[in-house]
């Protein structure tokens, strides 16, 4: 096959159209409508920046417009590519593969410049098919003489890979087959490759993928790339030529290829793709659908501190509607942290409004810490997930929940089991083992302890406890004497301890959750000899309303066997009691004697990753079945059938495709609306194991049981994880559920109600593309902002309707496109495009009927006003208030870069905390190490978990998960001085401030009281103000002044603020405390940066030259520097009898004509002078000279740093 690209000449490119996009003028559509038409590669490599000299004052503008040449248009994404300190190893724009060349653009010509390469960054942007081939290549380097030596860049059923193999045609990095992320089909995407390799003579180094701007993956088999593969002589965009054979082609439209001489940065990667990123498009509520604002029930503390009551974390929500109409919202109270060890108490709140209020918190159960824990993290006994179910018959509600010793829970238990019972007669005892000795003890009535003679010791233990959460359970005494306690840890102080295994206890209330009963031991009637792990699938239960167990209580659960634990045998099962919750016992497993592959597994000891099933929830339909919906590791939803009350299941697990499962407990409920049955379902969507965007999902309930899935609502966007449905009544229903924003902690417990309107109609999703609003930049820009994410491929020029235009500048962030207008032009309404185009990135219409240029008084006649200066906040998300300025009073704002707080990988959560490792479901057959060949320790990929409780070990997906980051080693970066200066060099003036009262923390600024203590640094430009109460134990305060690395390239100042008492300890405050800083400037943000450098924003308020914010913890507090377009100096403005000009500006690369540099770096100087063309009409002249832009981009650019 021949390849047809041939290069397209810059001074003819009319004579040859291949190549190019579609350029019909006045085409304002979805992104559908522009379809390349041939692969033709246009050549810019080696272009040089247009130079121009200098034009005397007098010379009348209207000689400069005499070429065209001389008119040079900033990139189309000009904020995506500020990028220091990178070259372009060359560049390609604008090409296509299609049946007309084969579905293959040759680049050849970059071959030689791809070998000198050690390390690089392959940036690009594409466009596949919406029904693209199973597997198809994006770029690629081969050989026509070897078959298996080849690099690509690849999307396999949707997934971003990268693949390389040397002559030998071994491979060079771990597989990406099954990385998280995925193209966006149909869409516009990027995917962007690196490689890092510190020594040339040295194979170790690292590759990342990164799809849209967010990594993907990180591969540490080696730093091997083109240089390494002898034999290969082709380098294509689509098909690729291996030996005799050429594959993987398809149809693609590539809006850039470039190939930089470094691997650039997550945080790099984010800035080059910028304008791929993309929100889900928000739907509108359908007619008759509500839903509650969400409200925090169990909140938790945030940036890692505890809240108010000393918890850091709250997790795994059980609701439950009692008879009396009450709510109870139940949770684990995990003081020390997230994880699923620890601190943990059983919690609940009451809400007799259906969750409009919820009563104060009831402690169910919180065992005592062991004063002489050795393990900090884990220095308690716990109780851990939590089912709630009520019996309709007794009215009495359970709370049935795990229970481990002292320890790190199902993290921490022994290889070889430790036997937890014993039968003596026909009673069952509890086992206790006594420190230096190897026979054993048994826990008898009242308490008392027995030896393996049968004899009764002088030790005695509390089994009726009576203290507050009634932690005193398991004191154990000496005589009269407290030793210890045999939920803890043994030791020299305490003899006797328990078995280090799981338990299954149950508390109980009979006064509608107000009180609660002494924890009691449910495990032995429960627990079989081979079940290592026994512990609750934490949610809710039921109780059958029909059938011949009707009245069976069914509490969820789920157990690991003693061959492969946590990696191969976790199975769902119930839990059930016939007698109103006197005696337990448990059911069979749908795992036990099931059909998988050529085999029969059994829960006792099967030793199978991928047909594990977890925690689960249960619900009984009107024909009698049980269904038990079981959180699994096929991505998609498993259904166990049983037709005898839960006690033994059919052999075949139906699978839905329609639900996603991410790995995370889910809940499920029974509901019946106008006469029909339906099921309602709670998870979250991912993508993949995320745990992100909470959906509820309605089934209809066939005749035969089966269920057809018909609707699939959001109800919580951002972090979603374990949650807990219940029917409220009157066709309402009540969610509570994981979630965190703003700093939270892992996580707050919150909920929402809504109706079955909500559930069962569609959401509305937006058709168009709209101009949210016009925003004035400066005089002679501005920038149309979009309701949702757009892209310039071809660059629009808009049509006005005094027939003058506006000509498209570039575009500023993925919803926000900035033209340049004049200034008699303002109140002209926008009325369509003259030519280019604007796309919508979901491949909407985009319309931009109704839009103004800001400043005019109607659309028909140019109102004659000066154009005031934008004074307003720059990027930000225009809701701040701007700085107080005497010229324009827009408080709107751009929306520019957020916050880079974690560099933007993929972080997805697949377990119950998040942090565990999954069950081994394939070996791998990586060689390399993890840390032994890392370079980077400081932006870690995709690392969500597999497993269930929350920490146990993860499957081996063909390669090691890379725990390592960026910044340790980085190549060809150069080093920058660090920032130890301030802001500026003139002192900010001391002001005195008023009295903090942390009774009216929740005002901006608080009240004043007679009882408060002030701390100031030397300066006086730092103050800390508290009561008396809350600094009792500070003595000193010590406030200095730092550097932090990730602001070196912004203005800020930082302060290491640390609390000391009478003997020189540092301290923590025991409350609120008011924080003051001093300054002159605008402040952009105010940062909390913690132990790890992890930058956390803070609200705060600026008022008379003063910053003041709230704290509860002490550490480094930075404020940046807001920049205004207004504080730019602009070199020597002339200005004409009727027009403003604006000189020397920055030079800039020139837009959609494949500008490509050889070797050039990405920079601008400030040389050389630039015009805008005119803007409609002949006689015409723009009012401003196209020199500004260079200033006014390289400010913006300047201020998204600060932003970012």
């Amino acid at each position: 096959m021949k390849d047809k690209d041939t290069e397209a000449p810059k001074d003819d490119a009319d004579k040859n159209t291949t190549g190019k996009l579609d350029t019909t003028p006045g085409n304002v559509a979805g992104s559908n409508d522009k379809k390349p038409k041939e692969g033709t590669a246009t050549e810019v490599e080696g272009e040089k920046l247009p130079k121009e000299t200098d034009t005397p004052e007098e010379t009348n503008t209207s000689d400069e417009a005499e070429s065209e040449e001389s008119n040079v248009m900033p990139p189309r994404d000009y904020f995506a590519r500020d990028l220091k300190n990178v070259k372009t190893v060359f560049e390609k724009e604008d090409l296509a593969t299609n049946a007309e060349n084969g579905q293959r653009v040759d680049l050849v010509e970059a071959l030689d410049k791809l070998k000198h390469l050690q390390n690089a960054t392959i940036h690009m942007e594409f466009k596949p098919d919406a029904n693209a081939p199973q597997f198809y290549n994006l770029f690629s380097v081969s050989s026509d003489k070897k078959r298996d030596e080849y690099f690509s860049m690849s999307v396999n059923r949707g997934t971003a890979m990268v693949e390389a193999r040397g002559a030998d045609g071994n491979h060079f990095y771990g597989s990406y087959s099954d990385a998280p992320l995925k193209v966006k089909p149909g869409q516009w995407n990027s995917v962007t490759f690196t490689v890092e390799r510190p020594k040339a003579d040295q194979a170790n180094g690292q590759v990342r993928l990164y799809v849209n701007g967010v990594l993907s993956r990180t591969n540490t088999k080696s730093g091997r790339f083109i240089q390494d593969m002898p034999d290969v002589n082709k380098v294509q965009i689509g098909a690729t030529k291996r030996a005799n054979q050429t594959m993987w082609g398809s149809n693609l439209q590539v809006r850039n290829l470039t190939v930089y001489d470094r691997a650039l940065t997550p945080e790099e990667v984010k800035t080059r793709s910028q304008l791929f990123e993309r929100a889900d498009l928000v739907k509108k509520l359908p007619e008759g659908a509500q839903v509650t604002d969400k409200k925090d029930v169990f909140e938790s503390g945030r940036n890692n501190q505890p809240n108010s009551e000393g918890i850091k974390s709250y997790r795994i929500p059980a609701l439950l509607k009692t008879d009396k109409g009450t709510l109870l919202a139940a949770g684990d109270e995990r003081r020390l942290h997230h994880l699923d060890y620890g601190d943990i108490g059983m919690v609940v709140r009451r809400s007799q409004d259906n969750g409009q209020t919820w009563g104060d918190k009831i402690t169910i159960s919180n065992l005592r810490d062991n004063p002489e824990a050795k393990d900090a993290a884990a220095p308690s006994p716990l109780n851990i997930d939590m089912v709630l179910v009520q019996d309709p018959t007794t009215k009495r509600i359970f709370s049935v929940y795990d229970m481990f010793p002292e320890g790190r829970a199902v993290f921490g238990m022994p290889d070889h089991p430790e036997k937890a019972y014993e039968q003596i007669g026909d009673k069952t005892y509890q086992i206790l083992y006594k420190q230096g000795e190897t026979e054993h003890y048994t826990l008898r009535e009242n308490g008392e302890i027995f030896n393996s003679q049968n004899q009764k010791t002088n030790y005695r233990v509390v089994v009726n406890p009576t203290e507050a959460g009634y932690r005193d359970k398991g004191n154990l005494y000496k005589d009269k004497e407290l030793v210890g306690n045999i939920y803890f840890k043994s030791s020299d102080k305490n003899p006797f301890r328990v078995a280090n295994t799981s338990y299954l206890w149950m508390s109980y209330s009979d006064d509608d959750g107000q009180t609660w009963s002494a924890p009691k031991d449910i495990t032995p009637g429960i627990r079989q000899d081979w079940m290592k792990f026994l512990g609750t699938g934490p949610g809710t239960g039921i109780v059958l309303r029909t059938g011949e167990h009707k009245g069976r209580i069914l509490v969820p659960a789920y157990t690991t066997n003693n061959i492969s634990h946590l990696g191969g045998s976790q199975s769902s099962r119930l839990i059930y009691s016939d007698d109103h919750g006197v005696t337990w016992h448990a059911g069979e497993a749908p795992n036990d004697n099931r059909p998988v592959g050529n085999g029969v597994i059994h829960s006792s000891t099967m030793n199978n990753g991928g047909a594990q099933n977890t925690e689960s929830t249960v619900l009984q339909l009107n024909n009698g079945d049980v269904k038990l919906f079981m959180r699994g590791l096929t991505g998609d939803l498993q259904v166990a059938t049983s037709k005898d009350g839960g006690v033994t299941w059919e052999k075949t697990i139906k699978r839905y495709p329609e639900v996603k499962d991410a790995y995370v407990q889910m809940s499920a409920i029974h509901t019946m609306h106008d006469g029909k049955e339906y099921v309602l379902l709670s998870n979250a969507a991912g993508p993949g194991r995320e745990r992100k965007d909470g959906l509820v999902h309605l089934a209809r309930v066939e005749k035969n049981g089966e269920l057809t899935w018909l609707k699939h609502n959001l109800i919580q966007g951002g972090e979603f994880a374990y949650n807990s449905l219940q029917e409220l009544g009157n066709g309402e229903y009540g969610l509570l559920y994981e979630h965190r924003e703003n700093g939270q902690n892992y996580y707050t417990l919150s909920y929402k109600k809504f109706n079955w309107d909500f559930v069962s109609k569609d959401f509305l999703s937006p058709t168009e593309a709209r101009v949210n609003q016009i925003i004035e930049m400066k005089k002679g820009v501005i920038g149309l902002e979009f309701d949702s994410e757009v892209l310039v491929n071809q660059a629009p020029t808009l049509r006005l309707a005094n027939g003058s235009t506006a000509v498209f500048m570039t575009q500023y962030d993925s919803k926000t496109l900035l033209f340049a207008v004049d200034k008699k032009d303002a109140g002209q309404e926008i009325t369509g495009i003259v030519d280019g185009n604007i796309e919508s990135m979901h491949n909407l219409t985009v319309n931009i009927d109704g839009a103004f240029i800001p400043g005019g008084v109607n659309a028909v006649e140019s109102a004659v006003y000066d154009i005031k200066d934008y004074t307003g906040d720059l990027g930000t998300s225009g809701e701040e208030a701007t700085p107080t300025v005497e010229t324009s009073d827009f408080t709107g704002g751009v929306k520019g870069a957020s916050l880079i707080t974690e560099f933007p990988e993929y972080q997805g959560i697949l377990s119950t905390v998040g942090e565990e490792v999954a069950p081994i479901v394939e070996n791998s057959d990586f060689t390399g190490g993890v840390k032994g060949e890392a370079l980077v320790i400081e932006f870690p990929e995709y690392k969500g978990d597999l497993s269930t409780v929350g920490e146990e070990s993860a499957p081996i997906v063909e390669h090691p998960e890379f725990t390592g980051g960026v910044n340790s080693v980085l190549a060809l970066l150069e080093e920058k001085e660090d920032y130890r200066g301030g802001v500026n060099a003139v002192a900010s003036a001391v002001h005195d401030i008023e009295d903090y009262n942390e009774a009216n923390s929740n005002q901006v600024i608080p009240a004043l009281t007679s009882s408060q203590r002030i701390f100031k640094n030397e300066a006086g430009s730092v103050q800390v103000q508290a009561s008396d109460e809350v600094l009792k134990n500070v003595k000193t305060v010590q406030i200095e002044e730092v550097k932090v690395s990730d602001f070196d390239s912004l203005n800020y100042k930082a302060f290491d603020i640390k609390l000391k008492d009478a003997n020189g300890r540092y301290v923590q405050p025991e409350g609120k405390v008011l924080v003051t800083f001093s300054t002159d400037q605008s402040v952009e943000n105010v940062y909390y940066v913690d132990p790890e450098g992890n930058l956390h924003p803070i609200e705060f308020t600026q008022k008379d030259g003063k910053v003041i914010f709230e704290t509860n913890h002490f550490s480094i507090y930075a404020m940046t520097f807001r920049l205004s377009v207004d504080n730019l100096a602009l070199d020597n403005p002339t200005k004409d009898k009727k027009e403003e000009e604006i000189s020397p500006s920055p030079k800039l690369l020139s837009t959609n004509q494949h500008s490509e540099s050889n070797q050039s770096e990405n920079k601008v100087s400030n040389n050389e002078q630039t015009i805008l063309p005119n803007t409609g009409e002949s006689d015409s002249s723009l009012t401003i000279l196209f020199g500004f832009v260079g200033v006014f981009l390289g400010a913006m650019i300047s201020y998204k740093r600060k932003d970012s």
